[in-house]
């Protein structure tokens, strides 16, 4: 029997689960496990529906299934406002369409969402990797497409995918040049990040051991490009967070609004004093859905959305939910607020807890009076820390008094530790300090001009005023581990068992093979041109153009986009060009059709499969006034189409059909 023309074959609903089961693997990361679950039941229930065993669910039954997965989204999320909750309210729905699909339309809307759910997920990441599954997925999404149109029902088939690719392939001009010449609109919503979206990095609060959390992780934090020469590494320190709080344990960022009105303009302002010509370079910075930036000293920026605070830290006016390019220029010689400070600044500088860690401030005291000069004071506790200090990945844990216990007890410690302590010692010295965060040093290409920054480089220091001099750079680190500032964390502690604790099957801790590192190397170049030159290709959208088209007219434009569209659509047009001759109906075949048609009128139809010598015989006893005519334009295409010795058409046929009135009298 044949198949109506509204029913999906069996080779596109094969097609369509296969969208389908790709959608939910590529998403898998972000939906709950039920959400999964129901995802496969529903492809298990639609392939038994097809197969015969049960029927379509009941409406009760699906109205059931509508209830339970609201209910089970209000409980999974505090609130549905969000890019996850979204999603898996799509992803559900997504399947539950499924136990519904009966026709072809059907089916092509649930293909059509599969192309935007799988474009959702560049939204969570942008990497080589999950561009690539992307776009397979739109490939099988093609395909199944491709196969819901199909005609005939042929059983499985590769055939369909084929087509898909093809279709793919000639497009392929037409996007590159869409993506040439369409300029960057940015975001026009800004979509609340869920739970389940957090990423490691460093915190907007610092308390002991905190950085040294970071060092089991080698993901990704930023990559920069020099414009220059890359800066020696023990210069390489970037800001990104300012610590002036602390309450007796952590430490916290001051508020970007107070009474020495912090926030500043995108240049700067008159509080920093620049010394020689700035470096110059572009960061590509990793999502953190935070609003810091890192940047070397002294950062200064004409990015949009970015403001320098006082304290000499970046940030945004919006989330870093997506990777993000931005050029800066930093000035590695200089002298931050060496005027003076403003008395509510210098007072949360200078400030520590009562009561809080006693030992500490009564040796602070004293060593102040024994040695008044800064310099000296800051060198006698440094030479502390070099004496009595062991550097480690795993410190003991601290209790209420944390700087009494690290500095006379444990004296086993992390970055962090020797900067909360070494500022917290400061100020009860009476002198202003705070803590830095962010990374130092990073991995340099050995023959690109960027640098790598993992979040293994996770890096705590102190900043303390000195008068007439402003904040001085001091890392109490180095004091007790100098090759911190030579060598990354990496080359430090590779076969210390704390590195890299969380993935032991990172190829970071195989990086002296020499094939991995040549791999890592590699990894890191082809990802860092990406992210510069298609996700960051905003920023180099109008040089580009400028390079490639001389001059960004309206006129050029239009033409580079003509061309492209005339190379995608250059296969099509061959292949119509070249079917055109080889399809073209024979003459004699559009007489007979004439023919035909004109006896149809007359109410004598041509029977589906019916020979043209039966049709004219069925004509001939129906009509017998007809049967001269009938019989002799029948023979005489017979023999015209078939008689080998007469190739070409002759007008006689031509001549009978066009005289030829079926609906005359006898």
């Amino acid at each position: 029997m044949k198949r109506p023309d509204w029913q999906l074959s069996r080779n596109g609903l094969f097609w369509v689960l296969v969208a389908f089961i790709a959608v939910v693997l590529l998403h898998m990361d972000h939906l709950p496990i039920w959400v999964t679950v129901l995802a496969g039941f529903c492809i298990f229930w639609r392939i038994l529906e097809y197969r015969r065993a049960v029927p379509f669910p009941p409406w009760p039954l699906k109205a059931v299934m509508v209830i339970g997965c609201v209910a089970g989204l209000s409980v999974e999320y505090r609130s549905l406002l969000g890019l996850e909750p979204m999603l898996s309210m799509l992803i559900a729905g997504y399947g539950l369409k499924l136990l519904e699909m009966h026709h072809k339309r059907d089916a092509i809307v649930l293909v059509y969402l599969a192309y935007f759910t799988a474009a959702v997920n560049c939204v969570f990441t942008q990497d080589i990797p999950e561009f690539a599954l992307v776009l397979l997925t739109f490939a099988l999404a093609t395909t199944a497409l491709v196969s819901i149109n199909q005609a005939r029902d042929r059983g499985f088939s590769l055939a369909p995918s084929r087509l898909a690719l093809k279709m793919l392939a000639v497009s392929l001009p037409l996007m590159v040049a869409l993506f040439l010449v369409v300029p960057r609109l940015g975001a026009f919503v800004s979509i609340p990040v869920s739970k389940h979206q957090a990423r490691t990095g460093v915190s907007d609060t610092l308390s002991p051991g905190g950085i040294a959390d970071l060092v089991g992780s080698a993901e990704l934090a930023f990559r920069v490009r020099f414009e220059g020469d890359v800066p020696d590494r023990q210069r390489l320190y970037w800001r990104g967070l300012v610590f002036s709080r602390f309450d007796g344990r952590e430490w916290k960022q001051a508020d970007f609004y107070g009474p020495d009105q912090p926030i500043l303009g995108r240049v700067g302002d008159d509080s920093i004093e620049w010394i020689g010509d700035p470096v110059r370079y572009t960061v590509t910075m990793e999502p953190t859905h935070q609003r810091w930036l890192f940047a070397l000293s002294t950062p200064a920026t004409s990015e949009t959305g970015v403001r320098r605070i006082r304290d000499s830290r970046l940030v945004s006016s919006d989330r870093i939910g997506l990777r993000r390019n931005y050029e800066m220029r930093s000035w590695l010689e200089h002298r931050l607020e060496p005027e003076g400070l403003h008395p509510h600044r210098l007072d949360l500088e200078t400030r520590i807890p009562p009561g809080s860690n006693p030992e500490t401030v009564r040796m602070a005291r004293q060593w102040a009076q024994e040695t008044p000069d800064v310099d000296a004071l800051m060198n006698r506790v440094l030479g502390l820390f070099n004496r009595s200090f062991v550097y480690t990945l795993e410190p003991p844990l601290l209790g209420t008094h944390t700087v009494d216990e690290f500095l006379w007890e444990t004296q086993r410690v992390f970055c962090d530790h020797f900067a909360s302590s070494f500022a917290f010692f400061m100020r009860a010295a009476g002198h202003p300090a705070r803590v830095i965060g962010g990374y130092q040093g990073g991995d340099i290409h050995p023959t690109e001009n960027f640098v790598t920054v993992r979040q293994y480089d996770a890096h705590a220091w102190a900043e303390v005023w000195i008068e007439g001099r402003g904040w001085q750079r001091v890392d109490p680190t180095a004091a007790v581990a100098p090759e911190r500032d030579e060598m990354s964390l990496a080359d430090l502690f590779g076969d210390d068992d704390g590195f890299l604790a969380g993935n032991p099957l990172s190829l970071m801790r195989f990086r002296d093979i020499g094939l991995v590192n040549w791999s890592i190397l590699r990894r890191d170049y082809f990802d860092y041109l990406w992210g510069t030159w298609v996700l960051g290709y905003d920023k180099r959208q109008t040089r580009f153009l400028q390079g490639l088209l001389g001059q960004v007219t309206t006129a050029r434009v239009i033409t580079l986009f003509l061309f492209a569209a005339g190379i995608s659509f250059l296969p099509w047009l061959a292949m119509y060009l070249l079917n055109r001759h080889r399809s073209r109906p024979d003459p004699r075949d559009l007489q007979i059709q004439k023919f035909c048609s004109k006896l149809a009128r007359a109410g004598l139809p041509r029977k589906t499969g019916e020979g043209i010598l039966d049709f004219a015989q069925r004509v001939s006893a129906e009509r017998p006034h007809l049967e001269t005519e009938a019989m002799a334009i029948a023979r005489m295409y017979v023999n015209q189409r078939y008689d080998e010795h007469l190739r070409e058409p002759s007008d006689d046929l031509r001549m009978r059909v066009r005289s030829f009135n079926p609906s005359r009298n006898r």
